[in-house]
């Protein structure tokens, strides 16, 4: 049974491990990347929850009508839409992306160089993403930051709990072992006091004779 319950306990961590390196992994070995659609610019191709299954491809393959994957140069701001129009700029290529929902494309272009990969959506998983948009809500935020005070509290009190544990074995264990060295200092007091007793010293003049 204890080597049952560690091996889920491997399992399990292994999974989770799994779970947050894989897309790193894909990203950086395959160019697989995931873009979780956060609001509903995209709307009604794409709904908050979806999640995009993005790979990267050479910019100058790309094409008005692909969806993108790509960083604000100005803001910094992460977000998935589509190409509204391409262009050229100085050798760049000048990218104006728009949501499917907004009535306005992006003001910022995206300036990017024609061998640079860019993030292209290959294809789109519904609802995946729908625990990320609760997160980014601000009742999500206050459910996080809730969660995340209560998971401090739990591990401080076990933590005070196997302390407090182990102070309590460390206890039984010194008094196991006074108790077995008053055991023992009893029994050479007997075998002591039956050595110097008469009958004794008797027997033993007995076996000298």
């Amino acid at each position: 049974m204890p080597t049952r319950k560690w091996a889920l306990k491997a399992l399990a961590w292994l999974l989770l491990m799994g779970a947050v390196l894989a897309p790193s992994l894909l990203h950086s070995q395959l160019g697989i990347g995931f873009s979780p659609i956060l609001t509903g610019s995209m709307r009604p191709s794409a709904q908050p929850g979806d999640v995009y299954v993005t790979s990267q491809v050479k910019a100058s393959t790309i094409r008005n009508g692909d969806v993108i994957a790509i960083h604000n140069q100005i803001t910094g701001v992460f977000y998935s839409h589509r190409i509204y129009k391409i262009g050229e700029e100085n050798g760049l290529i000048r990218i104006i992306t728009k949501g499917d929902a907004n009535s306005l494309p992006e003001r910022d272009p995206y300036l990017v160089g024609p061998n640079a990969l860019v993030s292209k959506e290959v294809f789109k998983i519904k609802w995946v993403g729908r625990p990320m948009v609760y997160l980014t809500s601000p009742q999500g935020r206050n459910t996080g930051l809730r969660l995340l005070v209560i998971g401090n509290v739990m591990g401080l009190l076990f933590f005070l709990f196997r302390k407090e544990q182990r102070k309590a074995s460390n206890g039984e264990r010194i008094y196991r072992d006074l108790y077995a060295e008053m055991l023992t200092n009893q029994n050479n007091d007997l075998l002591q006091q039956q050595g110097n007793s008469p009958s004794a010293k008797k027997q033993e003049r007995q076996n000298h004779e």
